[in-house]
């Protein structure tokens, strides 16, 4: 339910007051929520806090308050309390550990691990990747007591093609506790390199773009977070005194920069987490990003920022910060739209549908002035973005890994797509699920070409503020083409027609198709490109495959069926020859041409052992059959909840109930009387299992996660032997039972093994609960299969 109305403030202003006045040391920060949208109020709070996430549908702005905050906030006279689960989590931070990776988070790289991980790929691929010093921290700039760092731009780009190519630049970890932005903007630096020639759309971004990834934008000030603090702003000790424990001193270089630098949203106050420094870009990390953009983006406007750049602008900016799920444009300080407001919004929304997150013009988060997108946009007129990433301040491995990861690694990737005409492609239909039947041929062999061309992908909430351009609208499609070899812009381009699967094209959404001849062509991968255009003209973004040709003396086949070991049963499964996947026949078999070499190959199943055949030998022209038994994992613990307790330790009000809809058996519920309670932190966790000698463990399980989505959150977690609870699994806003399968990798020849399900709420709406349901862990490795392999003897199969 919601708070009740009556709260007074001042009642509130009395218990920070309290709370504040009995800390006898220096009091830890909490995460705090404030319920007000008031316009005024926020504009305050965006000059006293370092980061705020506005949530108008909930009525509620939630921020990092230290004991001064609190206080402040309280003479605010608006009702103020704290997120007890997000508190804790921030309390797990451990202020001067000095570790290798970020204590709690070993998902993500450290500042070296990071410059650890660009050179290797320089190493590996020098002629894709390289790296460029464009400048000193500030504590390199002063050699103070620290030696602080070089500022590297990660380059990456095919350096054969010397035609000038459009820029993709971004910047990540400016705020140095934001742990999720590097790793997203490392992972996609090695995705890009390490797709190369194997990958059709890593391959052609890299032929024909530059990437310029600012992977830590401030490692002087991440060096800090990496302890354990909750540090912003840059080392700079010239501002707010030089104790290296409190994250007061120095400036928040996104208030630093200088276009419209010291205005709304931005402090004059030097101990303030948005300190905007003595004046616009003061800062030596702020020059040095400066320079460098102003040498990649040249300015193609007439004049001044009054002016729309034109629709021939290449390049694209994006600052990539934690946390919030939104996509922002300029501008930051007025709500006057900016002179490409409407192509700004559009690529923002279709960004905003790849990850679900709210696009918007940057005010609607609150005011801020002196920010890199800004700058960006109206020193040079580039498309400057910010993505606000993610669900927490400090957000966990396995919800960064299944869901703030993926969502905007394939955000990024659509963008990329669109860095030739930023200003005109997003206004067209995206290509996707492009596939080509067979990818390798013998020349003159037909090959099938099919994709989806969709114009409907656009994330249209929230409606936008008055006087900006009407949410776009979705078109039906009006054609589709592919080219071979080139992009359908580049001189010397062949635009071949395809046609609608279905016969006619009119809707937003349609698979197309057409039949390749590879008549003519040369022996060697090629690039095809696909790309639609809607009913109104607009050509949008392509997307590529390739399509192998070859001799028949250079191709052999591998063919085979896939099996239960145990019954001889058909088994469809996943199978990885080399570095190609795909999925069995529903009667287990498959068959791929591949050019002859020597090739390992892999064959796995949901609930099975995985089977691996290492140095697969293919000749020329052979064929080669490979079958595959695959055996059952073993049960290491199982529980359909009908029968007695097999160990679990329910903390109320964890119980077993038959009451819950959608499911007529008995469940396990951290919600018997229907309705979890506020800021609650409750676990439901099972016995010490023994996973000697096993590995591949799987964790499956039927649930309802009927929480509020986005603040109420169902968390798996596991433990190996009596360490810390490690989340494997996040959950929230479920309406439906869901069959959920979660990889264990944690628990692999570990004695003692322990996971449990863990509700958390906050403060505000409550719902039906989480209700788990038929929980079995599975596992693999030479302990199970040797007692698989005794029950097949012993049932006569080995006779």
């Amino acid at each position: 339910m919601r708070h009740p109305g009556w709260l007074l403030a001042a009642a509130v202003s009395g218990a920070l007051a309290v709370g504040v006045a009995s800390a006898a040391q220096p009091e830890s920060p909490e995460i705090v929520q404030v319920y007000s949208l008031d316009p005024a109020l926020i504009a305050r709070m965006s000059e006293q806090f370092g980061h705020m996430r506005v949530d108008r549908k909930k009525g509620v702005v939630t921020v990092e308050a230290d004991a001064a905050q609190r206080q402040w906030l309280a003479q605010q006279r608006v009702r103020v309390e704290t997120d007890k689960p997000a508190t804790a989590s921030l309390a797990l931070q451990k202020p001067g550990v000095s570790l290798k990776s970020i204590p709690g988070f070993a998902c993500y790289r450290t500042v070296e691990e990071t410059q650890a991980s660009v050179d290797a790929l320089i190493a590996a691929h020098p002629e894709l990747a390289s790296k460029i010093d464009i400048g000193d921290t500030w504590d390199k700039v002063t050699a103070g007591g620290n030696p602080g760092y070089d500022l590297v731009v990660l380059k990456l780009t095919n350096t054969a093609n010397t035609q000038p190519k459009p820029k993709f630049f971004a910047m990540t970890a400016i705020h140095a506790r934001e742990y999720t932005t590097a790793e997203l903007n490392t992972r996609f630096a090695e995705w890009l390199v390490n797709g190369y020639g194997t990958n059709a759309e890593a391959t052609w971004l890299l032929d024909h773009t530059e990437f310029h990834l600012l992977l830590q934008s401030n490692p002087d000030g991440r060096k800090k977070a990496e302890t354990g603090l909750s540090w912003r702003k840059n080392a700079n000790t010239t501002y707010c005194g030089s104790n290296p424990n409190q994250p007061g001193p120095g400036v928040d270089l996104n208030r630093n920069f200088p276009f419209h630098w010291g205005g709304a949203g931005a402090s004059s106050s030097q101990c303030d987490p948005t300190y905007r420094g003595p004046g616009g870009a003061s800062e030596p990390e702020t020059q040095s990003v400066v320079s460098y953009i102003e040498s990649i983006f040249p300015d193609l406007r007439p004049d001044d920022t009054a002016t729309p750049a034109p629709d021939t602008t290449q390049g694209l900016f994006f600052d990539i910060h934690s946390f919030s799920r939104l996509v922002l444009w300029p501008w930051g300080d007025t709500t006057t739209v900016a002179p490409n407001g409407a192509a700004l919004e559009i690529l923002g929304r279709r960004i905003g549908w790849f990850n679900n997150y709210d696009p918007q013009q940057s005010i609607g988060l609150y005011p801020t002035t002196g920010t890199t997108d800004d700058t960006a946009y109206g020193k040079l007129g580039v498309p400057g973005y910010t993505i606000e990433l993610g669900v927490d301040f400090f957000e966990s491995c396995s919800s960064f890994e299944s869901s703030t990861f993926p969502i905007n690694f394939d955000a990024l990737r659509y963008a990329a797509r669109t860095t030739y005409a930023p200003y005109k492609l997003p206004f067209g239909p995206d290509t996707t699920t492009i596939a080509a039947t067979p990818e390798l041929v013998v020349a003159g062999q037909p090959v099938a070409l099919t994709a989806r061309v969709d114009d409907t992908r656009i994330n249209t909430t929230p409606q936008p503020q008055a006087g900006a351009p009407p949410v776009p609208t979705t078109q039906n499609i009006a054609s589709a083409s592919y080219t071979i070899d080139a992009l359908p812009w580049e001189i010397g381009a062949v635009d071949r027609p395809m046609t609608a699967t279905d016969g006619t094209f009119n809707s937003g959404s349609e698979a197309v198709q057409a039949t390749l001849d590879t008549t003519g062509m040369a022996s060697g991968k090629h690039l095809v490109y696909v790309q639609g255009v809607d009913s109104g003209g607009a050509k949008g973004a392509p997307q590529a495959v390739f399509v192998e040709v070859a001799q028949a003396n250079e191709i052999a086949t591998v063919h085979g069926n896939v099996t239960d070991g145990s019954t001889q049963a058909p088994l469809v499964a996943q199978m990885k020859i080399g570095t190609a996947t795909f999925a069995t026949a529903a009667n287990g078999g498959y068959t791929r041409a591949l050019r002859a070499g020597t090739l390992d190959v892999e064959a796995s199943a949901p609930g099975y052992m995985t089977e691996r055949v290492s140095g697969l030998v293919l000749a020329g022209g052979s064929d080669v059959t490979r079958d595959f038994a695959l055996l059952p994992k073993c049960a290491r613990f199982a529980d359909n909840v009908e029968g007695a307790n097999p160990g679990w330790v329910a903390q109320s009000p964890w119980a077993v109930a038959n009451n819950v809809s959608g499911n007529a058996t008995k469940v396990w519920t951290d919600s018997p009387a229907g309705s979890y309670g506020n800021n609650i932190d409750v676990s439901l966790t099972s016995p010490a299992i023994d996973f000697t000698g096993y590995d591949e463990a799987v964790l499956r399980f039927d649930h309802k996660c009927r929480t509020e989505a986005g603040y109420d959150y169902g968390r798996v977690e596991i433990s190996a032997n009596g360490g810390a609870w490690t989340e494997v699994m996040r959950c929230d806003g479920q309406t439906a039972w869901q069959n959920a399968s979660v990889p264990l990798p944690q628990a692999a020849n570990q004695a003692n093994v322990k996971v449990r399900f863990r509700l958390t709420s906050d403060t505000g709406v409550t719902d039906e609960g989480w209700s788990i349901d038929n929980v079995r862990i599975e596992a693999g490795g030479a302990a199970c299969r040797s007692a698989v392999v005794d029950r097949i003897f012993e049932d006569g199969f080995g006779s």
